[in-house]
């Protein structure tokens, strides 16, 4: 216990009351004060009636550290207006969808892999997508915290479904601009428990925490816009009618005036009416009309392209595109919106590694140093295209280029196979066909061709004349040894007093050179074979 204290003290300047409980759900009264404060908040919805002097109040309050209204308003912004939702949701589901993999460091250690083991079951119990689509509300924020649950099992330690929290919340630490707290009474708000949260920056653009996310950017087009459609509201609720001309005599009453005037409005909004006999209506068309609401439908377009250009890095991926849409000008486009999902892809798994790998790590395998962490990546499925390497490369290794095989599964993600795993063979290489003519003379030079020996047939033959040459004086000794036997055991003691003196060199030396021709006709088959 007091190892594992020191430990959270030394790495994470605490971290104890965590791994216990949520920071949100204290038991205590002046933590269930706080909370209760907090979870009884509505929104206030600040871009009810939104001007631009409010809107730069809410901006500057933001940056002196009350972020409460300021996130409020980010979160009416995505609520209501379909471009930046739509925009921002895309980005974020980009990154949300891609495959995860925890791997361990380089030149792991037997711990570093169980950590990395052990992290990759947690995961496998998580929601990763529903944790990257938090994470992504940073992009608009600037930033996200996500509050850590912790679990145990045995002796394993390790974290629950992270839970977001909502972004008003929270506020800044009046000493430091890039310290977020927890709203309560106090004029610092608590600061947050380490283990206890995922304090995640998304460096949408440069600058202190209240600077950070685009929403800054989108807030004035979001305004510009609003203005716009409402008053291209009001030109067609003035201008969706025809203008209505009521004429009277000149001898005409007051009440007749009054009953004229009313048969008018009656014939804008209901389509019927009447009026006295001798007075008359007539209908004007606006003048102007087309050419007034195109003024505000020229703004729009200039909010939505703004909006797009901010998000997504360009106009053709979000279908905001100017009028001079080509495929090359379409592929620039998407290939900006792919860089910025890659900076999003690395600053959630930057967090993530730190935040969660790194404690579960430490926790459960001693591991202290952070760059020893399991690492988490999302897989943007990005390789080098294969037509284009296989048309290249074997050039470059004719020339002499030393190139690794690793380089080349890396830049294919195609898996090196084990020793133990088949593998995918060559195909053949189609021989060439031969034409009739070509045919028919390679079949008649070989018929030209003088008949060969077979060679074993001759070295048989070769064998048993020398070997035959060789056993002669054996033969003719034993010869003369049965002729001068008198019987059996007299040839029999004759045949053992010859056994010294029969000659061996001869035969010795032909046996030797057989066995040699032997090797040689064997190797020579082996490598015809191959």
């Amino acid at each position: 216990m007091v190892a594992i204290k020191g430990m959270l003290n030394r790495l994470f300047g605490g971290g104890r009351e965590a791994l216990e409980q949520q920071q949100t759900e204290e038991e205590d009264g002046v933590g269930a004060a706080r909370v209760g404060q907090l979870k009884r908040e509505f929104a206030e919805h600040p871009s009810k009636g939104l001007t631009p002097a409010r809107l730069y109040q809410i901006l500057e309050e933001a940056e002196q550290g009350h972020l409460k209204a300021q996130s409020e308003l980010f979160e009416d912004m995505e609520e209501k207006d379909a471009q930046i939702g739509a925009d921002l949701g895309k980005r974020r589901q980009l990154a949300a969808e891609l495959e995860w993999q925890i791997v361990p460091p380089d030149n792991a250690s037997a711990a570093e892999r169980r950590a990395a083991d052990q992290a990759a079951e947690v995961f496998a119990g998580l929601e990763v997508e529903d944790l990257i689509l938090d994470l992504g509300t940073g992009i608009g924020h600037g930033w996200a915290n996500l509050e850590l649950p912790w679990a145990r099992d045995g002796a394993m330690r390790y974290v629950d479904q992270p839970i977001l929290r909502p972004h008003s919340w929270f506020r800044l630490h009046p000493d430091d601009q890039n310290v977020i707290t927890l709203r309560d009474h106090s004029a610092t708000g608590a600061e947050l428990w380490p283990l206890g949260w995922i304090e995640h920056r998304h460096r949408a653009k440069p600058g202190y925490v209240a600077r950070m996310g685009i929403h800054r950017m989108l807030a004035w087009p979001y305004l510009f816009q609003n203005y716009a459609l409402g008053d291209l509201a009001t030109l067609l609720e003035i201008y969706g009618m025809p203008a209505r001309l009521g004429k009277y005599p000149k001898n005409a009453t007051d009440r007749e005036k009054a009953t004229l005037l009313k048969a008018v409005v009656a014939m804008g909004k209901d389509a019927a009416g009447i009026i006295p006999d001798g007075m008359s209506m007539e209908f004007l068309e606006a003048a102007g009309k087309g050419s007034s609401a195109d003024v505000y439908k020229v703004m729009m377009d200039w909010c939505e392209r703004a909006k797009a250009k901010a998000i997504l890095g360009g106009t053709l991926t979000s279908g905001t595109g100017e009028g001079t849409n080509t495929n090359a000008l379409g592929n620039v486009h998407e290939r900006g919106q792919a860089s910025l999902i890659r900076s999003d892809v690395r600053q959630y798994a930057g967090g993530i590694q730190r935040y969660v790998l790194w404690p579960m790590a430490a926790l459960n395998f001693g591991i202290e140093d952070r760059r020893r962490a399991p690492r988490f990546y999302l897989d943007l499925g990005e390789t080098e295209d294969f037509k284009a390497l296989a048309d290249t490369l074997p050039t470059f290794v004719d020339m002499g280029a030393r190139i690794p095989t690793w380089w080349f599964h890396e830049k294919t993600r195609i898996p090196k196979a084990s020793d133990q795993e088949e593998i995918l063979q060559p195909r053949a290489k189609a021989q060439p066909v031969p034409s009739a003519a070509t045919s028919r003379r390679l079949a008649a030079a070989r018929e030209a061709l003088p008949t060969v020996r077979d060679v074993s047939e001759a070295q048989r033959e070769r064998l048993q004349a020398e070997g035959d040459a060789a056993l002669e004086p054996w033969i003719e000794r034993i010869r003369d040894a049965v002729e001068a036997a008198a019987d059996l055991e007299d040839l029999r003691d004759r045949l053992a007093g010859l056994a010294d003196e029969l000659p061996l060199e001869d035969f010795g030396a032909v046996m030797t050179e057989a066995l040699a021709a032997a090797h040689l006709a064997g190797r020579y088959d082996i490598l015809e074979g191959a």
